[in-house]
Order: structure tokens, then C-alpha cells, then sequence
């Protein structure tokens, strides 16, 4: 069983009164340490299609299914625990609370989900392959865009969930930087971790075991 699946999934939008499919008719199916990545143009739907998969978008048609199931027929608390603890969703832009240091931010997630936080080698182990350990003390205001987006990939792979799905991870990062974010992704699908990453990066899509291409809302595998 697929620990993540779309069915025939749909999205449509109104334009100026006209109907139109951002996420055209997919099927797609994610196993147990899958590195897949998804490319495409702006405007291609794949960050509408990433919001499907988490349940921040309703489908117009189709299902999204976890362990066998339905999206739907899950409730609002036991989604949200699933997103604390199971499936890390990495957006687009900065989501790092500016009041709290990047080490608070890292372990936030534990904080208000009363769970085990990870253990301090644990974050050592994370901080230092993203680069970051000299900045846990430091706040958000003090950090590039760069170390803001390490960070919060940080706060996602920490506790090893059972599947991460970032959106553009790596936009605003060096070819470095790019690369170690890449070995991390690479790494944790290898222990057991899912990971669907969206990309506009051609160069990073050798890290994949599969590779996805969306064009107009539809999602066909590369061959």
C-alpha cells in the first residue's frame, strides 16, 4: 500500500468566467523511501497539486488517500497530527516565527505538539549538514533568505517523518548549499523517508529515483 495516492484528482479554478483544470485528472502514488521530484514552469500547477496532497486545497474531484485513507474522511484533529508528526510540508516563502531563535524554530513543531523532542545530537547532526549550527541563537531578522530556508528544512527532516514535501526547497539557495540540501533529501528517503520535491532545477533532478514533469496541470513521468 501506497503511503500517499491521488486518484483522478482534479483542481478547477474560474478565470474571467471561464473553467479551467490547474491539476488536470492525476493519478500518482508515493511508496516508503521514494525521492521523487516533480518539474515544471510557473503556472504548470505544481504547487496547487502539492496543496491537494496535504489537504490545504479541496479537490474539485478525486481523492487523495494516506495509508489507504481518504483525505476526507479524516478529521481536522487527527490531519493536523498527522502533519505534526508524519508528513512535513516545506512552502514556498519564509515560515520561520520571527520571535523565536532558529534553534526554537527548529524544535517548535515538538513544543506545541507535546511530543518527544528530538535529541540534542540529533539537532547537531541536522544544524551542521545544513550549515546552520553557528546560527541556532541567532533570530530570523539576523539570517539571509538563505539560512532562513535551511533552517526551516531543518525543522521538517529533524524527526525523520514519514514523508516531506517541499515546493521550490531550494530557489533561493547556492549551488552549495543546493547540493547539500539534495544529499539530505537524498539521505533520509534512504532510511525510509517519502520525498516529493517540486523544482524548476533541471541540474538537481540526478538526486530522484523518479522523476515527474507537469505541464498545464498534467503529471506524466519522465522517461
Amino acid at each position: 500500500m501506497a503511503f500517499l495516492e491521488a486518484r483522478k484528482l482534479v483542481k478547477e479554478y474560474k478565470r474571467r468566467g471561464v473553467s479551467f483544470r490547474a491539476v488536470d485528472d492525476i493519478d500518482f502514488r508515493i511508496d516508503t523511501g521514494d525521492f521523487v521530484m516533480i518539474e515544471g514552469e510557473s503556472g504548470s500547477g505544481k504547487t496547487t497539486f502539492l496543496n491537494l496532497l496535504t489537504g490545504l486545497t479541496e479537490p474539485t474531484s478525486g481523492a487523495v488517500l494516506i495509508s489507504g485513507k481518504p483525505l476526507k474522511d479524516i478529521g481536522d484533529k487527527e490531519l493536523s497530527k498527522i502533519r505534526n508528526q508524519k508528513i512535513k510540508y516545506i512552502p514556498q516563502g519564509e515560515s520561520l516565527l520571527s520571535a523565536l531563535t532558529v534553534r526554537e524554530n527548529i524544535l517548535f513543531p515538538y513544543t506545541i505538539g507535546g511530543l518527544e523532542k528530538p535529541s540534542y545530537e540529533r539537532l547537531l547532526e541536522v544544524s551542521d549538514k545544513l550549515g546552520i549550527t553557528d546560527l541556532l541563537d541567532e533570530y530570523p531578522s539576523e539570517l539571509s533568505g538563505g539560512e532562513m530556508r535551511r533552517a526551516t528544512i531543518a525543522r521538517a527532516v529533524i524527526n525523520k517523518p514519514s514523508l516531506i514535501i517541499a515546493d521550490e526547497p531550494t530557489g533561493s539557495l547556492d549551488s552549495a548549499n543546493t547540493s547539500r540540501v539534495m544529499e539530505i533529501f537524498k539521505n533520509i528517503a534512504s532510511e525510509g523517508t517519502a520525498v516529493i520535491v517540486v523544482t524548476h532545477q533541471k541540474e538537481t533532478l540526478g538526486y530522484a529515483s523518479k522523476v515527474y514533469g507537469m505541464e498545464q496541470g498534467s503529471l506524466k513521468e519522465a522517461v
